[in-house]
This record gives structure tokens, sequence and C-alpha cells, in this order.
């Protein structure tokens, strides 16, 4: 007997996106082990100057941390755009728009939670540096973190974290159009970079966001990229079948 209930294109795209945020939790066992290797590698500080006779000043920061996180997004954006992961669409009345919609709601979510465990890993250095070398070691300025320096650094971190992973889903999506794109696109971006900082000493779509100074405008810039690119997804894998 068929049913005369329609479901709506929201209903889909919410139930795929609780679906697929409890199926794929055990990427964050992938993302604890990167930021954990992040931090070993990050108490090695990231400068250091001598001052002249015994005295050296060592430079630490957790962005090697965050620096790890945007690898895990991006690699973890492209393998769930891979055909077994694909298939897990197949458990619900779906198309190719509701899959990408949920997939990116996905993203979102993840990209905040892996942006306060990569804050808080960062917290977790500067706490370990204090006990270890002890207070009277380290310079006090910019140690302690205010509240809303926490919550500004959560909030771009996500930015950035659904700005990479996104990129990732348009590669992994377009290597499901063609293999050759999983190649061409990166080479694109590489090559790219190397020009330009042959010619600018500078990479023109890294300033873009990176010397933003205004948090609104870096989420508009944000924002306007991500729909692109994701425009871009859909319009290219629209014709392609679900199971494809």
């Amino acid at each position: 007997m068929m049913s005369l209930t329609n479901a709506s294109l929201l209903d889909v795209v919410r139930k795929q996106l609780v679906f697929k945020v409890r199926s794929y939790y055990g990427t964050f066992s992938s993302l604890v082990t990167v930021q954990a290797i992040a931090l070993l590698f990050s108490f090695n500080g990231v400068g250091s100057m001598g001052m002249g006779g015994n005295i050296s000043i060592s430079t630490y920061s957790g962005s090697m941390i965050f620096a790890f996180t945007i690898f895990w997004a991006f690699i973890t954006a492209i393998t769930i755009s891979t055909k077994p992961y694909h298939y897990i669409d197949f458990s619900f009345v779906t198309n190719r728009m509701s899959s990408h919609l949920s997939t990116i709601g996905m993203m979102i979510i993840y990209s905040f939670i892996a942006s306060i465990t990569s804050t808080f890993a960062g917290i977790l250095l500067r706490v370990i540096l204090f006990f270890k070398d002890g207070g009277n070691k380290i310079i006090a300025d910019h140690f302690f973190l205010p509240f809303s320096d926490l919550l500004v650094g959560i909030y771009v971190g996500t930015l950035y974290l659904i700005l990479f992973a996104t990129l990732g889903y348009l590669i992994g999506m377009f290597t499901q159009v063609n293999k050759l794109f999983g190649f061409v696109i990166p080479a694109l971006l590489i090559g790219w970079a190397i020009f330009e900082v042959r010619a600018n000493d500078m990479i023109s779509y890294i300033i873009f966001f990176a010397s933003e100074s205004s948090i609104f405008t870096f989420t508009i810039k944000v924002v306007i990229t991500v729909a692109v690119l994701m425009w871009i997804v859909i319009a290219a894998t629209n014709r392609l079948e679900v199971r494809k």
C-alpha cells in the first residue's frame, strides 16, 4: 500500500544529519590521535632566541595543533565523500540534494567540536608547560587566555575547519565524477600557490582569509565561499545516479 505522506526535504535532511553524526563518531578517535601527536610536537616550541650569556627565550604555540586539526578535517571530508560512506544514505528516501545538505551539516557540527578540542588542547599545552617549567620562567603576557578570546578562537577556528572540510568534500566528490580530479584540483592549488610565492611572496587565496581583521567580514567571506563550493558540488554531481 502506498503512503500518501510525502517527506519534506528538511525532514529528510534532519534525519540523515542525526544518523550521520551518530554513525561517523569513530572519526573522533582519529581526531584525538592527531591532536595528541600535534601536542607532543608542540613541546619543541615554534621558535627560540638567545639574549646573551645563558639566557634564551623559547616560544610555544597551539598553532601546530590547529594545523593538524585542519588536516584532519580536510581528510575526513574527502573520506566521507567516497562511495562506501555515501551508501549510508540508502537507509532513507533520499536524493543528491538532501545527501549533500546533511553532509555539510555534519561537517559544521564536527568542525565546531574539533575547534573546541583544538582550543582546549592548546590550553592543556600551557598548563603542562606551567607546571613543567614553573611559573617563574614564563612570561605572563598573552599566557593567560581571556574568556572572550577563548570564544573568539573557537568561533574562528570552526569557520576555518568548515572551509577546509568543504574544500576536501569538493575534491572528494569531483573524484567520484572522474578520478583525475583527485590529482588535478590539488595540483592547480599547489601550482598557483608556488607561482604566487615566486612572483609576489604571497598566496592570494590565503591572504584573502588570513589577513581579515573583522570577524563579521571574515564570516561573510567563509559563508559565501562555502556556499559557492557546495553549489559547485551539487551542480557537478546532480546528474550522477544516487548510487554511483
